[in-house]
């Protein structure tokens, strides 16, 4: 009893500074727009990738925190430079400490509502916050970066076209990346933005467009980088390479739509052979709670239970192999 006590005063403690201290951080952050904005181009920078030769000094003196001592701390850990790439993929403003916050409060604050809610055995409590604490907030930028390279895919072929007519103007192709980089809507802008400002600050265009393809990972923009540095070697009419890509990217988006409507029955179907046994067994217990207890009070029962969201778990995992197609 005593171990418990000292457990939840120590987590809720805990809690109460990381959230203070998560507060402070993001004020500190963005109270000043200017420096925001600027602090976000440097960090695209400095998560873009690094050049064949030394890095660049403005890719060096990217801080990680204003703490001197913190930022050499983070700079030494694991993961931090990844974590801070995700952030940027997602197009997220913040910073790795305030995520490395987050997760720790969303870890807190979880294993004190199991302790104290659920009376769940403190190691457990711990094991259970780490998980949905640290896991959530990674899982919700992934489906950010996701929509936005979606999003980023999607307006491709536009972006080649436009860059097509600055070319066919007289215009060179860093001109061009530029005028594309402050007409088209993000996340094209701030990703061509992040391409143009490696090249001023002295990184070669392959190498930009590398990073490029690296930070947006998509077989279509593969395709745009290949097209440009072929150009760049061998020489030829890079506009109408464009163009044609261009269209060709329009037609396999049109028929990715397509086989994405012939498929939606089918996933449809999926979601409800897998939700329609966790439905019928949550409205048993609450008004037949006899006819499900058996799962509950016979030795065998958890077990069953187990076994049967562990094949409804492949069960899911098949379905969706089999609607999800490439094209």
């Amino acid at each position: 009893m005593n171990t418990t006590i000292i457990l939840i005063s120590v987590l809720a403690f805990l809690a109460v500074v990381a959230l203070v201290e998560g507060i402070y951080l993001i004020w500190q952050t963005s109270w000043v727009e200017g420096r925001s904005k600027i602090r976000r181009r440097l960090r695209s920078l400095a998560a873009a990738g690094e050049s064949d030769r030394a890095q660049l000094e403005i890719l060096r003196e990217h801080p990680y925190s204003a703490d001197p001592v913190l930022n050499r701390i983070l700079v030494r850990t694991p993961g931090v430079k990844a974590a801070d790439r995700l952030l940027q993929q997602a197009g997220s403003d913040a910073t790795v400490v305030q995520l490395f916050a987050l997760q720790v409060l969303g870890t807190l604050l979880v294993a004190l509502v199991l302790v104290l809610g659920a009376g769940t055995v403190g190691p457990l409590a711990v094991l259970a916050g780490a998980l949905l604490g640290v896991g959530g907030p990674v899982l919700y930028l992934r489906q950010r970066r996701q929509r936005r390279q979606r999003r980023f895919v999607e307006l491709l072929p536009d972006t080649m076209d436009f860059l097509a007519r600055g070319l066919r103007s007289g215009s060179p192709f860093t001109a061009s990346l530029q005028y594309a980089a402050r007409e088209m809507p993000s996340p094209v802008s701030d990703e061509l933005g992040i391409a143009f400002d490696e090249i001023n600050y002295g990184l070669e265009v392959e190498q930009a467009l590398r990073n490029l393809q690296e930070r947006v990972a998509s077989k279509d923009v593969a395709y745009f980088v290949t097209a440009v540095l072929i150009q760049r070697r061998t020489g030829g009419n890079l506009a109408e390479v464009l163009v044609r890509i261009a269209a060709m990217l329009r037609e396999r988006q049109r028929t990715l739509k397509e086989v994405q409507v012939q498929a939606a029955e089918m996933k449809l179907s999926a979601h409800v052979l897998i939700a329609l046994p966790i439905f019928v067994a949550g409205f048993l217990s609450l008004f037949r709670w006899e006819y499900m207890a058996v799962l509950f009070e016979h030795p065998a029962g958890l077990t069953i239970v187990g076994a049967q969201l562990m094949m409804m778990g492949v069960g899911y995992l098949v379905m969706r192999r089999m609607v999800n197609f490439r094209i």
